[in-house]
This record gives structure tokens, C-alpha cells and sequence, in this order.
């Protein structure tokens, strides 16, 4: 089982799913399945493509839900609901920066490293190819998001 000080929590190579418990300070999020609720809809939808070098890994996702004061606004419940197919992705608590646009009262928060999550992703030995996951994330103020990496592995 895939394990990391920053608390792996879910993790997926190919199509087998492994599942651990975080060991550090961050309370256990608990995963408890691939799919969505039927009651479960994405208010936003995304996608963007990455690039990585066979067998090394790179971030893929990364999220934090802040206040206006960048404190934690509580913790988002990010899952993996779909591939990679080539490789390995894995979800882990820590310290992240975030990515708010200028124009939101949060941006002063893209400075400092807050706690999130993140997600990484690591191609099979040798593989050279396109591979591709997907992320939906549900916030801790009720927005879904379903997120679509595409990444070009060379």
C-alpha cells in the first residue's frame, strides 16, 4: 500500500483501488467508494492537460477551501472516480498552494502554503503515451466539481 508522512488517503494504478489511513495530524478522510450518490450533480466542470517525463511523478490536482482570512473553510472530499490507465495516481494531505484568481477576495491566500490536498501522478515504467483521470471534488461549501486531466506522458 502506497504510503507518504502527508497522509496518503486514496490511491489508484490502472484499475485496482487501494485505500489507506492518514497518519498525520489532518483528520482520516474517509473514502468509501468510487462512485457518486445518485443525488450527487457537478455544478462545474473542467479540464486541462499535463505533461510529464515517463516513471517520474508530477502534481496533477491540487485544492484548498479557504475563508476570506485564509483559514480553512473545512475540508473538500476529492475522489478519484476514473482512471489513469498507464500509471498511478494517488491523493495526499498537505500543504499546497493555491491558484485564486485576482479577482477573488482569496487571492492574497495564493502566498502561503495552506492545507489541502493533492493529487500526483506517476506514468508505468517506460510508458510514453497519452493518459487520462478524472477528480470530482465536492467542497466544504457545497460546490461540485468534476475535473478531467489529461496528461501526455513523454
Amino acid at each position: 500500500m502506497p504510503s507518504n508522512s502527508g497522509g496518503v488517503i486514496h490511491s489508484v494504478k490502472g484499475s485496482a483501488i487501494m485505500v489507506c489511513r492518514t497518519t498525520s495530524v489532518i483528520a482520516t478522510v474517509a473514502v468509501l467508494g468510487l462512485g457518486l450518490s445518485p443525488a450527487a450533480a457537478f455544478t462545474h466542470l473542467s479540464s486541462y492537460e499535463k505533461t510529464a517525463l515517463t516513471g517520474q511523478e508530477i502534481l496533477v490536482f491540487k485544492g484548498a477551501s479557504l475563508n476570506v482570512d485564509c483559514s480553512s473553510a473545512g475540508k473538500d472530499d476529492v475522489k478519484i472516480i476514473s482512471g489513469p490507465s498507464h500509471g498511478e495516481v494517488r491523493l495526499v494531505e498537505g500543504k499546497v498552494y493555491t491558484s485564486f484568481a485576482k479577482t477573488n477576495q482569496r487571492f492574497k491566500c495564493n502566498s502561503r502554503k495552506v492545507d489541502g490536498i493533492k493529487g500526483v501522478y506517476k506514468s508505468a515504467a517506460g510508458f510514453k503515451g497519452q493518459d487520462q483521470m478524472t477528480f470530482s471534488v465536492h467542497t466544504f461549501d457545497g460546490n461540485a466539481y468534476k475535473i478531467v486531466v489529461d496528461v501526455n506522458v513523454e
